[in-house]
């Protein structure tokens, strides 16, 4: 759409450029090379260079430095697995590149790209901004189309699937592939003993997700296991952007992030629908005809952390005993927002209303399956659906 032409490089497919970047260490023999070899095409402004899978070749970060500063047209890189190359480089130009971080779809791109007409997306707003109730057949349609959000996820490849067969079976199959080349990525990417330990924590996190207790245990991903041998795992997991990690709080006060406790967290996975796509498909098949089983409360906390953290918001949680817990915490508007997550139309939850009434926040959030509910003092109702609108 913005450019006439587009010259792309691969660089675990196209490894004669892999030995360019290694040998030249000017713009201009690098220009000299690439209007050679794309004798057609004219390096300006009309042009975009794109570099991918660039962490396959780290004196391509190198030459970042010098060709921000000196080069005729624009150059978007991008690659699995980015923010683990980045983090291990000593080579990267920091100051001479933007960088953006890529998420899944968000629910409202989701619905975007079903084609859902503007002016019912404002109906929601403006029920939301009123507080009035939204319309109830388009509230029932939403809930739909969230737990479809849920159960496909926001991969590109696989939305477009889904979209274009309608079929689920042909986007577990893409969420399938994608899992696997994740896999293959860690033992590809990760360094010595990572490469086993990232995938056994990663194939866990299902198993970790639909105990009643979800907080991250070692022992489930091998009995014996501890932090010291896996810790570094989940760090290199978190760096790839396959995972949230949502600490847990010792007490809800400003600041937050002093009040974390750094041994004990959740993890969930940064697609619901690649969290889906590890069940068996008899599970599958019951959450897509509405039994969510066991699972229901784990599959709506991992949608919401996936949307919070597609708004870069940090999660935490809090449990102040074994009885009571509060689903997740964030700063909204300067404040600190409890958020309670229901999976079904009940709203009832003593935790909540206990801590509303010990803490007294200026402002919190819960989201389930009924319409917009009546404000009660300081707890705003709303559909799991409104998350992203708010």
């Amino acid at each position: 759409n913005n450019y006439k032409n587009l010259v792309e490089i691969n660089f675990e497919r196209d490894k004669e450029f892999q030995e360019l970047f290694q040998q030249t260490k000017t713009s201009h023999d690098l220009l000299q090379y690439l209007e050679l070899t794309y004798i057609n095409i004219q390096f300006d402004q009309n042009t975009l260079l794109f570099l991918d899978e660039i962490q396959a070749c780290s004196d391509a970060f190198t030459a970042l430095k010098f060709l921000s500063e000196n080069f005729p047209c624009d150059i978007i890189c991008s690659g699995s697995m980015l923010g683990i190359a980045v983090a291990s480089s000593s080579s990267f130009p920091v100051g001479y590149v933007e960088t953006w971080e890529m998420y899944p779809l968000t629910f409202l791109e989701f619905i975007d790209a079903m084609g859902i007409n503007q002016s019912v997306i404002d109906i929601i707003y403006q029920s939301i901004e009123n507080h009035k109730s939204i319309p109830t057949g388009i509230h029932e349609k939403f809930n739909q189309f969230f737990k479809d959000y849920m159960i496909i996820g926001g991969m590109p490849e696989v939305v477009q699937t889904y979209f274009q067969t309608k079929s689920y079976r042909e986007a577990l199959m893409v969420q399938r592939q994608i899992v696997d080349d994740y896999r293959n990525d860690m033992l590809k990417y990760a360094h010595g003993s990572e490469k086993i330990k990232a995938r056994e924590c990663y194939d866990s996190i299902p198993l970790q997700l639909a105990k009643e207790n979800k907080k991250f245990q070692y022992k489930l991903i091998k009995k014996g296991g501890n932090a010291r041998y896996y810790e570094s795992s989940l760090d290199w997991l978190k760096d790839s952007g396959l995972i949230i990690k949502t600490y847990r709080l010792k007490n809800p006060d400003i600041p937050l992030e002093v009040n974390k406790e750094l041994h004990i967290f959740k993890i969930y996975m940064a697609d619901t629908g690649l969290l889906i796509s590890q069940f068996d498909e008899a599970v599958i098949k019951a959450l897509i005809s509405g039994d969510l089983g066991y699972f229901k409360g784990a599959l709506y906390e991992n949608i919401i952390a996936q949307i919070l953290h597609s708004k870069k918001k940090e999660t935490y949680y809090y449990e102040p005993s074994q009885s009571q817990e509060i689903d997740f915490i964030i700063y909204y508007q300067g404040e600190v927002t409890p958020i309670e997550v229901k999976s079904s139309r009940n709203t009832v939850s003593t935790s909540f209303n206990n801590f509303i009434k010990k803490y007294n926040p200026s402002l919190a959030l819960k989201f389930s399956q009924k319409n917009i509910g009546e404000n009660s003092q300081n707890v705003h109702y709303y559909p799991l659906y409104t998350l992203e609108f708010i």
